[in-house]
């Protein structure tokens, strides 16, 4: 039956979250993004809107987290990068499906992205996925980009943030800096 809702919720966030949609002539409102991260002891949703300068995540060290990366944008979603540290810190438990593609940027961060198609514009993208945080005493930043078409002019509208994150032997939790 769990499995069932599941299927269901899914099911919905894809037809709500991926339509397609027409860029129009003129865009000056920047695309909005979210992260999603969860575990048996932790919630949290981070938006654009949050004070990244003041904030830092504690994962515990070993531990498991569920997350859902979203992007949406009237004017259709052009392009949208989540930057991870290596392996060695995040370590992800599922393969990173098309249409998103993963790849080393150095030997300490792999950048996870979306391209979107002009020609065939999506309000919205996500990604959902599970990752294992591992380190003692590791000092890392998620960084998030969001860009839309921008119009017919392709005056390109954005968001992003830098998420510091501090894994180690504690419980998960967000601290203000």
């Amino acid at each position: 039956m769990k499995k069932s809702i599941l299927t269901l919720i899914t099911l919905i966030a894809l037809l709500t979250f991926s339509c397609e949609t027409e860029i129009p002539e003129t865009d000056s409102t920047a695309p909005t993004f979210s992260l999603h991260i969860k575990s048996a002891r932790f919630e949290h949703t981070f938006t654009q809107d949050d004070d990244f300068n003041n904030i830092t995540l504690k994962l515990k060290n070993d531990a498991g987290y569920q997350f859902t990366l979203t992007g949406v944008d009237n004017g259709g979603v052009r392009m949208m990068r989540w930057q991870v540290p290596s392996n060695d810190h995040i370590e992800f438990d599922n393969e990173i499906l098309s249409p998103w593609t993963i790849r080393n940027i150095s030997p300490f961060n792999r950048m996870i992205e979306f391209l979107g198609d002009r020609n065939n514009p999506y309000t919205a993208e996500f990604l959902n996925g599970k990752f294992r945080a591992k380190g003692n005493q590791a000092f890392a930043v998620f960084n998030i980009f969001i860009s839309d078409f921008g119009g017919e002019s392709a005056n390109y509208n954005n968001a992003s943030a830098a998420l510091d994150i501090a894994i180690g032997n504690w419980e998960a939790e967000i601290i203000e800096n």
